[in-house]
């Protein structure tokens, strides 16, 4: 049997993830079988997705983060992930509450405030407000959708305006979307919002790679506030509402970077023994 792998579950307004400690090599080296087997919620820990907290590569940040989907395939990054890590690393004094940290070639910024994380993104990229990938879903029973738009905050995300979020199967109708030829090959995450206010939003994802429903999605929350600010005109801050909890966007109008502010908590530490 090899050594017991010591990891520590976090949850970010109930995305939940195991983070482990990369910063010294490890034998047998971690992958992507590893990281599948330890999502598992019923033969592993649990999880949407691990974090890997590495020493730095850029000058002037605290770590490296390094994010997997609970597929085992990393992903270029994960909101409510590095929002947890920045309080992991917090925690363990392995950097100050106000801190800088790299995750793929980019550099974040984090504040942690007790439970609190908010984390400043780099701006957002292409932005197409009209994509066709509506079509399919125009016409369904539980209403219409007749407006929605991508934009990349780190990952793709696809953004869809519904009237009542709660009757939306977001599953199968995520996963129609997220294999749409209009963001072949890699595909899209896909977020099904609802606008109550200018600056209240309800939100549900489909997290591409966990392939399924998740509580919260930070890079979804962004991209939600992001496309609902150009199409519906709505004002910063943005609060949403998300099956987890709460997130809040805001952004930055001299060099549009958003900031996402959640809850972070830890939920348990132990060993994994492979």
């Amino acid at each position: 049997m090899s050594a017991p792998l010591p990891f520590i579950k976090y949850s970010a307004t109930g995305n939940d993830f195991i983070l482990l400690d990369n910063r010294a090599p490890r034998q047998p080296a971690l992958d992507r079988e590893l990281f599948h087997r330890l999502c598992q919620r019923r033969t592993g820990i649990g999880a949407d997705g691990i974090l890997l907290l590495e020493n730095p590569r850029l000058p002037d940040c605290a770590f490296t983060m390094r994010y997997f989907n609970r597929d085992g395939r990393e992903s270029e990054m994960c909101g409510n992930g590095a929002r947890a890590c920045a309080y992991h690393a917090h925690r363990h004094h392995l950097a100050a509450a106000h801190m800088q940290f790299e995750v793929s070639g980019d550099r974040y910024q984090a504040t942690v405030e007790g439970e609190r994380v908010h984390l400043r993104m780099p701006a957002p990229r292409d932005l197409r407000l009209q994509v066709g990938a509506l079509a399919g879903l125009a016409g369904r029973e539980l209403g219409p959708c007749r407006e929605g738009g991508f934009v990349n905050t780190g990952v793709p995300h696809y953004v869809v305006f519904v009237e009542q979020v709660e009757r939306i199967p977001v599953t199968p109708w995520g996963q129609e979307l997220r294999h749409h030829a209009a963001f072949a090959p890699a595909g899209t995450n896909v977020n099904f919002v609802e606008m109550n206010a200018p600056d209240q939003l309800k939100l549900r994802t489909y997290e591409r790679g966990v392939e399924e429903e998740t509580l919260a999605c930070g890079t979804g929350a962004v991209a939600a506030a992001w496309i609902a600010q150009r199409v519906r005109g709505a004002r910063f801050p943005i609060h949403l509402q998300v099956p987890g909890g709460e997130l809040e966007v805001d952004c930055e109008p001299e060099t549009n970077r958003p900031r996402l502010t959640g809850r972070v908590e830890m939920v348990f530490a132990g060993e994994f023994f492979q």
